[in-house]
């Protein structure tokens, strides 16, 4: 059992895996000898998520992944067989990973209940940035048994995510750097900012975020109406070129693009500039 993250795709392609889990790098999708678990683009497009695929007996072999969240890690579970049960759950996530996850709401209350205190658990962990191939089998399985112990009701993590979540909204909002009628503008460091969409200050629901995410040195563009108007993916494209990437709702910049800090930070006003004028022209 090996787990492989390759946020590149220059240092991923050309290399023989068994399996891949979104290894999704712009349109392009790196296959897997055995198993390719795909969902955002090209002919995987319409697949079910990684992470709602059965648990496997026999599989041992070598996984990519591009990136790590939740749906990879249920996905990267049921390949080995360790994934715990509980359809529900994953079908819980598939569906944030798809729709975005400011969408919880139209979930049941336990199911928001254990994808935040998945979230809160997320949050606590230190994760280094992966500028090269990196090793993350220990990581995976570590996740695995903390999303056990959710799913058998934890209280003490299903507590921790409650909390989580009443403090999220504050923490999110100290974040947010400049706003108007057409997009919320967030500068963070690692907490998640992609679904913050209503305005106290202008009372209502302002239809796009743009978030520069200094922890991971991404900037990410995102619609409230899942990209029903304007196609995430598609914007970023013009912005980053073919290897970046996501889908209508939520898109972000190249994986593992290598820009400095400062870098960075122009890209994410020029992406700001980018979505408000689009909006502007509608």
């Amino acid at each position: 059992m090996k787990i492989i993250l390759s946020s590149n795709y220059e240092d991923a392609a050309g290399q023989r895996y068994d399996a891949t889990v979104e290894a999704e790098y712009g349109d392009t999708v790196i296959e897997g000898a055995i198993y390719t678990l795909a969902h955002h683009c090209g002919k995987y497009r319409l697949n079910p998520a990684p992470c709602e695929f059965p648990n496997q007996r026999d599989f041992d072999g070598v996984t990519l992944i591009s990136h790590i969240d939740l749906d990879t890690i249920g996905g990267c579970l049921a390949l080995y067989g360790l994934k715990p049960e509980d359809n529900e759950f994953w079908k819980a996530v598939g569906f944030i990973d798809v729709n975005g996850p400011h969408h919880i709401h139209e979930l049941e209350d336990i199911m928001q209940a254990r994808l935040s205190a998945y979230n809160a658990y997320a949050n606590s962990i230190e994760r280094p940035k992966y500028n090269s191939p990196c090793d993350v089998t220990n990581e995976i399985c570590a996740a695995g048994k903390v999303i056990g112990y959710i799913i058998a009701g934890d209280e003490e993590l299903l507590r921790k995510g409650k909390e989580w979540r009443e403090t999220s909204e504050i923490t999110v909002e100290a974040k947010l750097v400049n706003e108007n009628e057409n997009i919320r503008a967030f500068i963070t460091d690692g907490v998640f900012c992609s679904a913050a969409y209503y305005s106290k200050k202008q009372g209502a629901i302002i239809p796009a975020a743009v978030v520069l995410n200094k922890r991971y040195n991404s900037v990410t563009v995102s619609f409230e109406d899942g990209g029903a108007k304007f196609d995430a993916s598609k914007i970023v494209k013009k912005l980053w070129g073919e290897m970046a990437g996501g889908h209508a709702g939520i898109a972000g910049s190249p994986r593992g693009w290598g820009l400095s800090d400062k870098e960075a930070l122009e890209e994410f006003e020029r992406a700001c500039i980018c979505v408000d004028k689009i909006q502007r022209d509608e």
